[in-house]
């Protein structure tokens, strides 16, 4: 997890090579948000296109069953 303060950069800190610019280096800061931008991507519907009733429900539920499952992601990055 990656906590990015309103200082982050100033002066060259987190962005030196290594991590001897501080803590998270802009690579580690990049991967976190790339790991949480991954979770939230939604899954191919897999439901044929609704021509009735019954495909209507069934497509419906798995949109919902994918939306709460984006839902249940919480974002790791946060701005400090």
């Amino acid at each position: 997890m990656a906590t990015i303060t309103k200082r982050f950069g100033s002066g060259g800190a987190n962005v030196v090579p290594g991590g001897a610019g501080g803590e998270p280096t802009l690579a580690e800061a990049l991967r976190d948000v790339a790991d949480d931008l991954g979770v939230l991507q939604i899954p191919a519907i897999a439901s044929p296109d609704a021509t009735d009733l019954p495909s209507a429900i069934t497509l419906v539920n798995e949109l919902k069953a994918k939306l709460n499952a984006i839902h249940a992601a919480v974002l790791k990055t946060v701005k400090g």
